[in-house]
Formats: structure tokens, C-alpha cells, sequence
């Protein structure tokens, strides 16, 4: 008996050290780029470049994203319907058609746009921190951070710290 207690207390012993081969690891990467190419919606706060806005934002497909302002009184009843190489811009019952470059690479609509329908491969990387994911990558020379729930990947934020935008994110709900 003793024998076999001690052979079991040295199994464990080795064993305690090898704890990492049991537990599991998630590659918040893969996870990150799996949620974004997905279709969801959100109600985003934005405060970019000192200006404060609203907007309900459906992303579809691969990459068409849909802005539908409420917010300031300027904007309410505006939707930015980005759809493939598309632009189109509809208030007020005008529907206008625009050119994809007629937008600065630099303007809201365009990062966001860039930010939600993912990353290229390799240039987007995923870190937990508590009970978040925070996703970071950079495109036109500007660099933004995805904040989204650990357990459930919803996204919560978006910064896009060299402009001075965040974009706190409610509602937010993945289609079915």
C-alpha cells in the first residue's frame, strides 16, 4: 500500500508541473476574425475629432456596413449605405450615389467600415485582458483597438486612439 502511495503521489507530483499541457488555450485571433466576419448590428456613441454622433449600424455580407444616424439633430434621419466598391448616402428621401474616394481615408465611415468587416491576415492581433479581448491592428496608417466581451465576443468598443475616437457600443446583436 505504501508502495502504491508513493508511486501515486510522485505520478502527481510530475504531473503538477505539467499543468499547461491540460489546460486549454483559445486563439483569441482566429476568435477575433470569426466574430467580425459575421453579421451583426449596434447602436453606436461616437466621439471622434471632438464631434459627438449616434448611429444604428448593420454590418451584412463581407463587408457592407449601413450608418443610420440619430444623432446630432445635423445628421438625424442620414444613412451611409456602404455595399461593395458602393456609397450611397439617402436623407430626407434624396438618395445620392457616391464614389468610394469621394470620402478622406481618414473620415469615420471609412475606418469603421475598414475595422468591421475584419483585417487582412497576420495584421490583426488578439490579447485577453480580464474579462476582455482586445483586438488591435492598424490600416491607413492608423491604428485601432476592438474591445469585445471575453465570454460572449460582443463587442463593446472600438478606439481609434490617433484621432480621438471611441465608439461605445450598445445593443449589440449577431444575426441569426
Amino acid at each position: 500500500m505504501k508502495r502504491w502511495m508513493g508511486a501515486l503521489m510522485a505520478l502527481l507530483m510530475l504531473l503538477g508541473g505539467c499543468g499547461t499541457l491540460w489546460e486549454q488555450t483559445t486563439d483569441y485571433d482566429a476568435l477575433v476574425k470569426e466574430t467580425l466576419a459575421r453579421e451583426y448590428t449596434f447602436t453606436g456613441k461616437m466621439t471622434y475629432d471632438g464631434t459627438q454622433a449616434e448611429a444604428f449600424f448593420t454590418k451584412t455580407g463581407e463587408s457592407d456596413v449601413t450608418a443610420e444616424f440619430s444623432a446630432p439633430e445635423a445628421l438625424k434621419g442620414l444613412t451611409v449605405i456602404a455595399a461593395g466598391e458602393e456609397l450611397r448616402v439617402q436623407l430626407r428621401g434624396m438618395d445620392v450615389d457616391l464614389s468610394p474616394y469621394a470620402l478622406p481615408t481618414q473620415s469615420i465611415l471609412t475606418l469603421l467600415r475598414e475595422v468591421l468587416t475584419g483585417e487582412k491576415s497576420g495584421k490583426l492581433t488578439a490579447q485577453a485582458e480580464g474579462d476582455t479581448v482586445i483586438a488591435s491592428g492598424s490600416i491607413l496608417l492608423t491604428t485601432y483597438e476592438i474591445v469585445f466581451d471575453k465570454e460572449t465576443m460582443v463587442v463593446r468598443e472600438i478606439r481609434i486612439p490617433s484621432l480621438e475616437g471611441v465608439i461605445e457600443v450598445s445593443d449589440f446583436t449577431f444575426a441569426a
